[in-house]
């Protein structure tokens, strides 16, 4: 939809007037920074609403430059004020100067402090919200997508941009990661870590198309967690899009031969590093972004490097066609990756790690084959042939070994009927021989990336295109030595793949036929009763830590109290997988992305797991309920409202 010109005008005109204690007045519209050149975004206010610590509030303005927040239960009275020429944010006792400029002055500018170090395999959830402004017309979605360092799949979450351009994305993550952002015209990426609280201000305008806007920096306002980090980063990335020389070695990918294009690609790798510590040397930058941006350095270099191998050849005859490189040239790759979590949060790691999985080089495949062909040999030397089928494999056996290609093998009858008699068990065996040759490829690595790359291998080979992983790959993961975290997350997905083509829902388990106006339903269906109902999320690992609670809940709970599960923002199939693993006695709602958009709008979830009741009343209580954790405590609670 369009979108006045006053609201833009009263937007970004930024003639919100705060006037001194002695003259009050009422406020209009600003965005507040902070004044120790960190620009982190403290205050956003308009007429209808205000972003504030990282979430959006309704706003009831009264006077002396002072206005109230709302925000379903909770409520904040601030006020703004100005002594000479400093102005101030005042929240009860905390009094807190801001400015209504970014400020310019990056050489005294405070840095960001952000520790993460404790935040790996954390799983936990982001609250994203933020303020779209349009160039023209109003998109209708935010996307949120980011790569996984142990899934072969791009994770993506979407949320709704209302007319005012509020929009809100809640998304799992578990470890600190770079994450994409598209709304609009809008593309850029950020910092996440698990359970930050965020909040960006989109100026789509300052999005161009083209490749000149790359070295552009665009109008984005931060709030909330890593806001300083993400201020910084967004300052940074323009000035080395400068010197990235993307065309470049996009180019002499396809030209150089893989000796000189590595030398070329490593002295590239060192001019980026020179660039870096001279911006660092210039510029005030926390500890996290030089770290980050300097891993990204050699990452990026080992991608390239990887790519090199399919790109050089290009297309011919409407494929491509894949150039082959020394053993040498792989080893000299393997030297760029490090064993450091904190390689996970560059955006180019979990596309390196796929590039590193593929067996791309023919010279790769030539392997892989031979041990396809020896395991075919030895399987149907096992199965109870005649004479003239056992000399009909002996025959092809021996065209193999003397060089024939497959494509010119000379096949009787008999044996291309043994192939496909045989045709499941023989389809095996290509896998299989992958994972021996990835095994040999992948042992002189450390634990993280071995991890990686394995999780990476099983989605690609199995999972994802719905085959179950072999028994004998199963047998040997504990053994391979693969980071602990790492091989519970395989571990979970074998389980879950299994559970869902097996197991059935236990007794007690009610799933509703729809998710609309999921509140009235249970108001309808249990006039009287007192309904404890859990929201959550197929993702959510706090969500899930729960669920281990709920049997021992509901044998000392009241028998007047219902149990209710109201899952969002996941997938069908992993929401039934959850509620069969762990036997989710009660009712439950799947809410698909309109109805939980729905639910959220009415009351504004804003993370998983949230608790909330319904008394006997009808009255819906959202704050104060506790968890099943809490196990007596929440008993006691329970019978409180059951005896009301």
């Amino acid at each position: 939809m369009k979108i006045t010109v006053f609201y833009f005008i009263l937007l970004f005109s930024l003639n919100f007037q705060v006037f001194s204690q002695e003259a009050p007045s009422k406020p209009i519209l600003r965005s507040w920074y902070a004044t120790d050149g960190s620009n982190e975004l403290r205050l956003l206010i308009t007429q209808d609403f205000a972003l504030y610590e990282g979430e959006f509030w309704e706003v009831e303005f009264i006077d002396s430059g002072k206005f109230i927040l709302k925000n379903l239960d909770k409520q904040l009275q601030l006020s703004l004020s100005q002594v000479g020429k400093d102005y101030f944010l005042e929240n009860g006792t905390e009094k807190i100067p801001v400015q209504s400029q970014k400020s310019t002055d990056l050489k005294n500018r405070k840095v960001g402090q952000s520790n993460i170090s404790s935040d790996f395999f954390k799983q936990d959830q982001v609250l994203l919200q933020g303020l779209f402004v349009p160039k023209e017309s109003m998109p209708s979605i935010v996307k949120v997508m980011y790569n996984h360092a142990f899934s072969e799949e791009q994770m993506q979450f979407s949320g709704d941009v209302d007319e005012h351009g509020k929009f809100k994305v809640i998304f799992p993550l578990d470890y600190p990661n770079e994450v994409m952002v598209q709304i609009g015209n809008a593309f850029f990426t950020y910092y996440a870590t698990p359970g930050a609280k965020q909040a960006i201000v989109v100026d789509e305008s300052s999005f161009r198309g083209g490749i000149s806007s790359w070295n552009e920096v665009k109008n984005l306002d931060f709030m909330g967690d890593l806001a300083v980090e993400n201020e910084e980063r967004r300052l940074l990335v323009p000035e080395f899009m400068k010197v990235r020389e993307y065309f470049l070695t996009d180019s002499l990918q396809k030209t150089l031969d893989p000796e000189n294009f590595m030398e070329y690609r490593i002295g590239m790798m060192k001019k980026h590093e020179e660039f870096y510590k001279s911006y660092f040397d210039s510029i005030p930058v926390s500890d996290l972004v030089k770290d980050i941006n300097l891993r990204d350095v050699r990452i990026n270099t080992a991608k390239d490097l990887m790519r090199y191998i399919w790109l050089h050849n290009g297309i011919v005859d409407g494929r491509i066609t894949v150039a082959d490189v020394p053993d040498d040239y792989i080893q000299d790759v393997k030297k760029l990756i490090d064993n450091d979590l904190m390689d996970l949060i560059s955006l180019d790691y979990p596309g390196f790690i796929r590039e590193f999985t593929m067996p791309m080089r023919p010279s790769e495949g030539k392997k892989i084959i031979s041990k396809v062909n020896t395991m075919t040999y030895d399987f149907l030397k096992t199965q109870d042939l005649s004479e003239s089928q056992m000399a009909s494999v002996e025959n092809w056996r021996m065209q193999l070994e003397s060089g024939i290609p497959a494509d010119s093998l000379v096949l009787s009858e008999e044996f291309k009927e043994l192939s496909q008699n045989f045709k499941s068990d023989m389809a095996k065996f290509y896998p299989l021989a992958q994972w021996e040759h990835l095994q040999q490829k992948i042992n002189d690595l450390g634990d993280l990336p071995r991890s990686s790359i394995i999780a990476i291998f099983l989605d690609m080979s199995f999972q994802t295109i719905g085959v179950g992983i072999s028994e004998s790959i199963l047998n040997q993961l504990d053994t391979l030595g693969l980071k602990p975290e790492v091989l519970a997350l395989i571990q979970n997905k074998i389980e879950d793949f299994e559970r869902t083509k097996n197991q059935r829902f236990i007794d007690g388990v009610a799933i509703a036929e729809n998710g609309d106006n999921v509140i009235a339903q249970l108001k309808e269906k249990y006039p009287g009763k007192v309904i404890y109902i859990d929201v959550w999320a197929t993702w959510c690992g706090p969500c899930i830590s729960e669920f281990k609670y709920a049997e021992i809940l509901k044998k000392t709970a009241p028998e007047e109290v219902v149990f209710a599960y109201i899952c969002g923002s996941s997938e069908r199939e992993a929401f039934e997988n959850q509620v069969k693993k762990f036997g989710l006695v009660g009712e439950h709602f799947f809410l698909d992305k309109t109805d939980f958009q729905k639910f959220d709008k009415e009351l504004n979830i804003t993370g998983f797991p949230t608790y909330m009741l319904i008394t006997k009343e009808g009255n819906l209580v959202k704050e104060g309920i506790l968890r099943p954790s809490s196990g007596e405590q929440l008993v006691q609670q329970l019978n409180e409202f059951v005896d009301r």
